[in-house]
């Protein structure tokens, strides 16, 4: 279904005999009595729906004719979702876009073009982040208003740091393939047995860990992705030698140095949850995991820069985006929502309720400083947006199957089934036979 090349909007029609009836239509609706529309707003997530409750509420107050309805799922079924709904017609007059999912759901037609409104409205993206507007951005035009962004960088432990006097992550940290880097140096210093040594030492005994130094998962933007970009490795050419080796130098760290835990013990209790056990000294994530990480978290955290690889320090660099459904029948309302969560005051409670880095650059501030006022120095990840090679997902159709095929593949290298390039091989066989 994603493939066709339109898809009819579905209407349900009521009988409109009395005044005051409610017309259902594609996404919202509309009270012909009250003169109150509402739209429909679907978004996957769950870390930042605080936040957006709280933008909501205030562009109700300040639009008496708009009502926004908030529904949510989970990031495994929002994807899935939308596509059904898109193709049904039937789907929220304003959606979540994301980067690697927007050419999938272009194909389907799924979103409208903003210039014209954007035009009409003297709306300027000039203070916005141009990484974001770039993702959104085809054929000349704009079908999604950038509302935040986010990058990767090391989260650790600090009470593990301090209990074992070992040194914070710093700027200059370094991994290498070939000979584990810095970076490996350092995980082991903080990889414990339970007889207290580290992995430096002689008498370590790896079959009884109970603190790793490092913890890698199976997730493109937070766990590999950043390592083949800093190896010179293309991230949809697995097959790319200086891909492999960025790969087999992860899995390295699971059953070579023994500095991270086997995939079957992160994806048991999943990796949020092993962190927040206290047995992980450092792991990488985004910024928009961090409201998890306050409430889950009984110790502190921080957080560090990325260690740079051969070619350097590398981020992804993703971005929220806002469309309106090309089926909704209430676009215009769909419009002024979407205009909002880009907008001057939605972008600020997004910075100031520590949601997430909004799009707006005069914000960002704003963003630290909630969380240095919790204890938490989070500037490492604009550092990292300043400093680093950023990039941006692959933008490409088709992204459930192929994406099907990579995680399928990395999870086989990561419980040590097959190599790195075994499974690169594979991959781009299925990903060429996916095509385009």
């Amino acid at each position: 279904m994603r493939n066709s090349k339109k898809f009819a909007a579905l209407m349900v029609f009521g009988v409109l005999a009395l005044a005051g009836v409610q017309t259902v239509i594609a996404g919202g609706k509309s009270d012909k009595g009250s003169g109150v529309a509402t739209i429909r707003y679907f978004t996957w997530t769950g870390e930042q729906i605080d936040g957006i409750k709280a933008t909501v509420a205030e562009f109700e107050k300040q639009n008496s004719g708009v009502k926004v309805d908030v529904q949510t799922a989970p990031w495994d079924q929002y994807w899935q979702k939308m596509q059904t709904e898109i193709a049904g017609g039937n789907a929220a007059d304003v959606f979540m876009n994301q980067t690697w999912y927007f050419k999938t759901l272009q194909t389907a037609g799924a979103s409208v073009a903003l210039d014209d409104w954007i035009a009409r409205d003297g709306v300027s993206l000039s203070a916005h982040n141009q990484k974001v507007v770039d993702i959104y951005t085809e054929n000349g035009k704009l079908y999604a208003m950038p509302q935040d962004w986010d990058s990767i960088c090391i989260i650790y432990n600090k009470d593990l740091f301090d209990k074992y006097g070992v040194p914070y992550p710093d700027d200059n940290l370094k991994w290498d393939p070939q000979t584990g880097g810095s970076f490996i140096d350092l995980a082991k210093r903080m990889t414990i047995d339970n007889k207290g040594n580290n992995a430096l030492s002689p008498a370590f005994d790896r079959n009884n860990i109970v603190t790793y130094g490092f913890m890698i998962q199976n997730s493109n933007n937070v766990g590999y992705w950043n390592f083949m970009r800093m190896n010179g490795g293309d991230i949809l050419t697995f097959n790319d030698p200086r891909s492999v080796e960025a790969i087999q130098w992860l899995q390295d760290t699971m059953y070579k140095y023994f500095v991270a835990p086997p995939q079957s013990a992160v994806q048991s209790v999943g990796a949020g949850v092993l962190f927040a056990s206290g047995q992980i000294a450092m792991h990488p994530n985004g910024n928009w995991a961090l409201g998890d990480l306050q409430k889950q978290c009984g110790f502190e955290w921080q957080v560090a820069m990325l260690p740079s690889g051969p070619r350097g320090r590398s981020t992804i660099v993703n971005g929220i985006g806002q469309s309106v459904f090309s089926g909704s029948k209430l676009k215009e309302e769909a419009w002024s929502f979407v205009k909002w969560l880009g907008g001057a005051r939605s972008q600020q409670i997004l910075a100031e309720t520590g949601t997430v880095f909004p799009s707006t650059k005069t914000y960002w501030p704003n963003y630290i400083k909630y969380w240095a006022d919790r204890g938490r120095d989070i500037s490492p990840f604009q550092k990292e947006f300043d400093t680093a090679e950023t990039y941006i997902a692959p933008l490409v159709p088709k992204w459930n199957e192929k994406d099907a095929s990579i995680t399928k593949n990395i999870d086989l290298v990561f419980m040590n089934r097959i190599s790195a390039k075994e499974a690169g091989d594979a991959i781009a066989a299925d990903l060429a036979a996916i095509g385009n």
